[in-house]
């Protein structure tokens, strides 16, 4: 059996899957927004969904805004053990530029995370980083990623779409990660800095530069205000069968959750899918990424896709949900100040017959999948 959660952290991102049977923990992003940083909340719900006992056997960073990964110093002090972290692959610049970014935010362990993900974590930890599904550049710093991210070890690089197994015989449920590099992605917010009083440049080179007050307040003052991601790159990841496997052999046997825009009859119609599978998306844009042709031997499988970016309609792509009804579950803040999610993409789910699901700050908003093979 497996049990798959939606956790309420509200603006944010926080999702795991628990397969019973062979005792294995799967996370995908653990994050809240900058400005939530402070809510006991969000810490209880990290703190509490795992045990001192508990092992994570696989962590998926889906990429290094905060709000996704600003709870994974939490969760990391709560488990036994993450044995292994899944990341995209990034180059060196913008690495140094993030982990700079999170210094003047006074997150020492984020800035950590993101420039040495392998000292971060325990020192037998294996650190895998996914390359980009759209990156052609032979000077992509493989050699810095491969020798220079832990003295313990090395990371082992892997392509966007490589399958990842369970450490199980028995299982034929796959991991493929997917990662996408957004080449303007982060423009509108290197513009904020460049419209500012902060050096961009000295910023990018210059770690002490990043220290001083004014810089630290400044850049304080527009990570709050920004709404979009500062980050280049966005892994998305299936997690569901192997092609090979006949649909017939899982079932989902149940889905817990609030009812707040269908009917019970339609809740009781999607009950008789035997679609297990789930496609996590991040923040990834939908526009960019042909989802349903990256995982075109999968597709057959997926019944919940995990809307991006707190529903934004900029990564909102309604081709999605042709041709079958899908769970949409959408990590988003009660009172949010960007208007997530977008009304147009609630409508248009509705429209196509699937099932959007708010998931926000609160417990009772949680989302859970219950899946068992016949």
């Amino acid at each position: 059996m497996i049990q798959r959660f939606f956790h309420p952290v509200g603006q944010g991102a926080f999702y795991s899957e628990r397969h019973i049977d062979d005792n294995i923990n799967i996370v995908y992003d653990c994050g809240t927004e900058y400005n939530n940083r402070g809510n006991k909340g969000t810490k209880g719900v990290v703190s509490q969904s795992f045990s001192k006992n508990d092992v994570i056997h696989y962590l998926f960073i889906s990429h290094f805004d905060y709000d996704h990964i600003s709870k994974i110093t939490l969760l990391k002090e709560t488990v036994k053990k993450i044995k292994t972290v899944v990341l995209p692959l990034l180059h060196e610049e913008t690495k140094l530029f993030l982990s700079e970014i999170y210094l003047a935010l006074e997150e020492d362990d984020l800035a950590t995370l993101v420039s040495d993900p392998a000292q971060y974590f325990d020192s037998d930890t294996q650190i895998i980083a996914v390359e980009s599904s759209n990156n052609n550049d032979d000077n992509f710093s493989k050699e810095d990623e491969s020798g220079k991210e832990g003295k313990n070890k090395k990371v082992k690089i892997i392509s966007s779409g490589d399958i990842l197994s369970l450490p199980t015989k028995e299982s034929d449920w796959v991991l493929i990660p997917h990662n996408y590099e957004y080449k303007i992605r982060s423009k509108a917010f290197v513009e904020k800095i460049q419209d500012s009083v902060v050096d961009l440049q000295k910023l990018k080179k210059d770690p002490e530069y990043a220290t001083q007050k004014r810089i630290i307040d400044k850049l304080k003052r527009i990570y709050k205000e920004f709404d979009k991601n500062i980050n280049l790159n966005s892994m998305f990841l299936y997690s569901g069968p192997e092609k090979k496997t006949n649909n017939e052999f899982y079932q989902v046997y149940q889905r817990y959750f609030m009812d707040k825009f269908c009917s019970k009859q339609l809740y009781y119609k999607y009950m008789l899918y035997k679609r297990p599978a789930c496609l996590y998306t991040g923040d990834g844009d939908l526009n960019f990424v042909d989802v349903q042709s990256v995982y075109k031997d999968y597709w057959h499988f997926i019944g919940t896709i995990q809307i991006p970016h707190h529903g934004s309609f900029s990564s909102f792509n309604e081709n999605i949900l042709f041709n079958r009804p899908f769970f949409c579950p959408i990590s988003v803040g009660k009172n949010n100040s960007y208007g997530h999610p977008s009304q147009e993409v609630i409508s248009r789910m509705l429209q196509y017959e699937s099932y959007p699901i708010l998931v926000t700050e609160d417990v009772d908003s949680t989302f859970v999948e219950i899946i068992r093979p016949w």
